[in-house]
């Protein structure tokens, strides 16, 4: 057997002996005042804190006598003392002559302060069984049905009332009449809780909000999932699901604080107990129904018909008879309540044991909701203090379910979504297949023309670029063959030796060129310390600049002193390239003691994400102001370069600017003639750890 199982299965043991266990343990840490003999001791008692008083232990009782206040002590030779809270039948230890069906007073002496209270006391009386008239310091103060000497003259009615009274005197004397000819059991059941008035209404109306919530929640739960079945009926799960919620939230309401009786004082009493025992048996009912939908492998039919047939049984015998009848068989029901939950239980371990889908969480739920029931069996034989704690347990219980119901719509949905998106790619797949190979086609076709293209310009632009050097070479050629030249003159060889390196650095260039523009050239990304990278640059560069008598001047933003880096995502080896290009113009153009500079500057917005500006500034020449829209144009050469020696072919910038709009950025220059250039590119940066940096990623 699973552990998960033999795990549940103790849980629910110790849950139990815990439950039977936590009355003694906290009366053994705290006494609070009994009654003894009949009178109940409050002196000293501090009010002032908002404590409240469970009237418990020895009243006096007289057995089938209404006594009015004031006739007591001519009536003291039949006084006796019954423990309250208790039926008759409990209380009356072992005398035989008490049966929980008859009538009786109950009489309590209660003991307060001399001082008088300026503030209002009250009594929480709790549902009695089964009609009863109380008396306060002789006063008529509270009643609940009618009391009489058997059924014909009694009206049964219980639901609690908060009963405020005015203590005029130190000693408060409680006078009640209860009778009983309806139900099992008889007597002041309940415990009567004294207090200042406000204490006792606040709790009184917690206790309605607590139960209110309770049950709008499980109102709501129900219609909703009913609304759930009107839409899709093969799931009958939400159909079962619906009746425990609805099931259950009018138990709620009949019982406890009995709301509905509150609201309605005029329903019967006898509909009102029928509707409470016919909503725990449905409940059963759905619940066993709920669970064999969600688990029909496991769950036995022939169990499962048996508890929903035994369950209508038992709804008919308490729908065609009084109470009195089928009350005294309410161990019986319980019974079965339990031997049905436990088996439910029993079928959720079996689940977990074999991992089914939300086995765990249903196992959860109803382990609460087992213990709740349990509970209010003990509760209802005076073993567990804990009242009604069946709307939670089943409310924590329907949680689950819902959730679990509500995972499975999704899953159904979903699957229901994957099914007609394949059914429609089904139906469309030839139509798909032709425009994929249509549009596969058709991207071929630009490629090539794109890549056609870029041939023509290669070539046009090799025949255009290559033609002067090319004219030279042969010149010089012809002059040492036609003896003009001496045909081992170093100087010319020199010449056509440079010439040479020029056409190599132009077919080189337009190679590269060319594979970008056809997107051909593949760029390895990866992330770089954006100060890190470019102060490397700086450094790599520092010494050419000093050999040419230059002044390199670096300069950026500083970083946050954080565990973060500024980061960008470029390919080094394309991105020190574009560097390269800027800085050797720079050179090129600046006269020695010139100063070139190299600065690094970022914006930044909240989330963390921004853009970079690498800026190369110089003292040079400059450009004029005609010529800067062509400056990144192939082939462009101002006339300031067309002076230099060392002048590149032109295609250094175009070749930058490819390389910058690769990496999602932009390049630009200013300048003016005379006063120096400034060209900066842009890229997008982000911060992030440190642990980020590295690890190349291919685009």
């Amino acid at each position: 057997m699973s552990k998960w199982f033999v795990s549940l299965c103790n849980l629910v043991v110790i849950m139990v002996i815990g439950m039977l266990a936590v009355t003694p343990f906290a009366n053994a840490v705290e006494q609070p005042p009994q009654a003894k003999r009949g009178v109940i001791d409050l002196r000293g008692v501090d009010w002032e804190d908002g404590d409240t008083i469970w009237l418990d232990g020895e009243w006096s009782f007289y057995w089938r006598q209404f006594l009015t206040p004031g006739t007591f002590e001519s009536n003291a030779s039949v006084r006796e003392y019954i423990q309250v809270p208790s039926s008759w039948k409990q209380g009356a230890g072992n005398r035989t002559d008490i049966s929980n069906q008859g009538y009786a007073t109950y009489r309590l002496l209660i003991q307060l302060d001399e001082q008088k209270s300026e503030r209002p006391f009250a009594l929480y009386m709790p549902s009695v069984a089964t009609a009863y008239k109380l008396w306060i310091n002789g006063k008529a103060m509270a009643e609940n049905g009618v009391v009489g000497e058997d059924l014909a003259s009694m009206t049964p009615k219980n639901y609690p009332k908060v009963v405020v009274f005015q203590p005029d005197q130190p000693q408060v004397e409680l006078v009640i009449h209860v009778s009983n000819f309806v139900q099992r059991k008889g007597g002041l059941w309940e415990a009567i809780e004294l207090g200042h008035a406000e204490q006792i209404m606040g709790k009184r109306e917690a206790n309605i909000i607590y139960s209110g919530m309770i049950a709008a929640s499980l109102l709501v739960m129900g219609i909703y999932h009913f609304g759930l079945y009107m839409t899709r009926k093969r799931e009958s799960s939400t159909l079962y699901f619906c009746g425990v919620s609805i099931a259950i939230a009018v138990r709620i309401l009949f019982l406890g604080e009995t709301m509905a009786v509150s609201l309605f004082p005029q329903i019967p009493w006898e509909m009102v107990v029928k509707l409470e025992y016919m909503s725990s048996l449905l409940t059963l009912i759905m619940l066993a129904c709920f669970v064999h939908s969600q688990y029909r492998a496991l769950f036995n039919r022939f169990i499962q018909r048996a508890c929903v047939w035994t369950g209508l049984l038992f709804i008919l015998f308490v729908l065609f008879t009084p109470a009195r009848i089928y009350t005294e068989w309410i161990y019986v029901g319980e019974a079965y309540l339990l031997l049905n939950y436990g088996y439910m239980l029993f079928v959720y371990g079996r689940a977990i044991v074999q991992k089914q889908t939300g086995s765990v969480l249903n196992g959860i739920g109803l382990l609460v909701f087992f213990t709740a029931v349990v509970n209010e069996v003990l509760f209802y034989a005076h073993l567990s203090p804990f009242e009604n704690a069946i709307p939670f347990g089943l409310l924590v219980f329907l949680l689950t379910q819902m959730m679990n119901l509500s995972m499975v719509f999704a899953r159904s949905f979903a699957h229901v979504e994957q099914l007609s998106e394949e059914l429609a790619q089904t139906n469309e797949w030839l139509e798909q297949k032709v425009l994929q190979r249509t549009q596969a086609l058709a991207d071929k076709n630009q490629e090539l023309q794109r890549m056609e293209e870029s041939r023509r310009m290669l070539l046009s632009n090799i025949s255009h670029e290559l033609g002067t050097p090319l004219t030279s070479i042969q010149g010089f050629i012809k002059a040492m063959i036609d003896g003009v030249v001496k045909p081992n003159d170093p100087k010319y060889l020199g010449i056509i030796y440079e010439k040479t390196i020029y056409l190599h650095r132009i077919i080189t260039d337009l190679f590269e060129l060319s594979k970008m523009e056809s997107r051909q050239l593949r760029f390895h990304f990866q992330p770089l310390s954006t100060v890190g990278f470019f102060r490397g640059l700086y450094e790599k560069h520092l010494l050419d600049m000093q050999e040419k008598q230059l002044q390199f001047v670096w300069e950026a933003q500083e970083e946050p002193d954080t565990e973060c880096k500024l980061l960008l995502v470029a390919d080094p080896i394309r991105l020190e390239q574009v560097m390269s290009n800027l800085l050797v113009n720079a050179q090129a153009y600046t006269a020695p003691g010139g100063v070139i500079k190299l600065q690094v500057e970022w914006e930044l917005a909240l989330d963390g994400t921004g853009e970079a500006t690498i800026k190369v500034i110089d003292t040079g020449a400059g450009i004029q102001e005609e010529a800067l829209p062509f400056v990144f144009d192939r082939f462009y050469r101002g006339s300031e370069s067309r002076k230099l020696r060392t002048a590149g072919v032109g295609l250094g910038l175009a070749i930058s600017k490819e390389i910058i709009e690769n990496h999602h950025g932009k390049i630009g220059v200013q300048s003016k003639a005379g006063e120096g250039s400034l060209f900066w590119f842009s890229l997008p940066v982000r911060w992030k750890e440190e642990s980020e940096e590295g690890g190349e990623k291919v685009r």
